[in-house]
């Protein structure tokens, strides 16, 4: 089911730094005195998601109701990217949590078929009841916290309700428990700057066909970025951990190209997930179309992981949404999408960062000749199956 609501935030503020944002998601945590409730893709078997777990088993232990949302299928995909070096004892500490009084749930799509090809939650958003909201595109692991670069806001006022409602969705709580929690928080401040926002969130499963995983899926959240590429007339800015767009999505950003929008894509290097090049390459696939449409592509050695559209330095979104089939037709996603002059000023800034960022190549038209062979042959083998890597 989708969701677009129209709300506002009496204050937005846009975290980049790494140890800020931990910082920040650690206070909440430690200081929340009647609920914490967190939704990511996965909590990493690392030192970053150990941490987290002891100080949410800690906020147990105060009387806290701590509700931890994590994805299935991304806390299985999880285990492959966790370091060598890193802490043990992710699951116990879970079960501890449990065994304490917690809810922990590891979200999973009703349908078989959904569940077989990787569906399921892609929302990171964690609310106390401080008064004050997490979203963006991070998830609590070291990758996100020591490696990557990521984006996330942090948000105050109405909007914050409506996160934990959000949040309480993805959980399967009950209407009784959701307004109890929602009623912890407190009244946004009567004055103060008004920002308006509006929060997109589509939930693919629940608009698939029954012939799904064949055919195609509407996305009311993919229309919206398609809105608002088709807006661009100046200059077009993409973040993705891989830029591997549905087609409908491919085909607004060859529009853009074609209009003459300055379009600039800024995305991993093949080497960041360590694991596997297999992502990449789906990417990859898209290159020689895009660069041939004018449009630059830059890529980052250790990692990009925002999640950002940047319209003529006018509107912006932001949230968990990559710009690959997945977001499109498997995973539920939401982007915060802004017109506010001051919250733009701020991606403006961000990608011009970006750009003069040594770790960031800009491909050029030889980029194909200088990745290895057997790339090149792994490229070749595996483009029937882009859709699903």
């Amino acid at each position: 089911m989708s969701s677009i609501r129209d709300l506002t935030a009496t204050r937005v503020s846009v975290i980049t730094n790494r140890e800020d944002e931990w910082s920040l998601r650690m206070e909440m945590v430690n200081r929340a005195q009647r609920f914490l409730v967190l939704t990511t893709y996965y909590l990493g078997n690392d030192e970053r998601g150990c941490r987290m777990a002891d100080a949410l088993l800690a906020a147990v232990h105060r009387g806290v109701r701590v509700i931890l949302v994590v994805d299935r299928f991304g806390q299985r995909l999880a285990q492959n990217l966790s370091r060598p070096s890193g802490n043990t004892g992710l699951e116990e500490r879970l079960r501890d949590i449990a065994a304490a009084g917690g809810l922990i749930v590891r979200y999973s799509p009703l349908a078989l078929r959904h569940r077989l090809i990787g569906g399921g939650l892609h929302v990171k958003i964690q609310v106390s009841d401080g008064g004050v909201a997490v979203f963006g595109s991070s998830n609590i692991a070291h990758h996100s916290f020591a490696q990557w670069a990521e984006v996330s806001l942090k948000l105050e006022g109405d909007i914050v309700a409506h996160l934990l409602r959000e949040a309480c969705r993805f959980a399967r709580l009950s209407g009784e428990e959701t307004a109890l929690l929602t009623g912890f928080l407190p009244l946004p401040p009567a004055s103060g700057t008004t920002r308006h926002l509006r929060y997109v969130r589509e939930d693919p499963a629940e608009q698939s066909g029954p012939l799904f995983p064949f055919g195609t899926v509407p996305n009311r959240l993919t229309d919206e970025l398609v809105k608002l590429v088709d807006g661009a007339r100046q200059s077009l800015r993409i973040a993705s951990l891989y830029c591997k767009p549905a087609p409908v999505l491919k085909a607004a950003l060859m529009r853009a190209c074609r209009r003459g929008v300055d379009v600039e894509i800024f995305h991993s290097h093949r080497d960041s997930l360590g694991v596997t090049h297999f992502p990449w390459i789906s990417a990859s696939i898209h290159y020689e179309s895009a660069l041939n449409a004018g449009a630059r592509i830059y890529e980052n050695h250790a990692g990009e992981h925002s999640k950002l559209l940047l319209v003529d330095d006018r509107e912006v979104a932001v949230g968990s949404y990559n710009l690959e089939h997945a977001a499109h037709d498997r995973l539920i996603e939401a982007m915060i999408f802004s017109d506010d002059v001051e919250i733009c000023g701020h991606f403006r800034a961000l990608f011009e960062r970006m750009r003069h960022n040594p770790g960031n190549t800009e491909l050029t038209s030889h980029w194909l000749r200088e990745i290895p062979l057997q790339l090149q042959f792994k490229r070749w083998l595996y483009r029937p199956l882009q859709r699903w890597m």
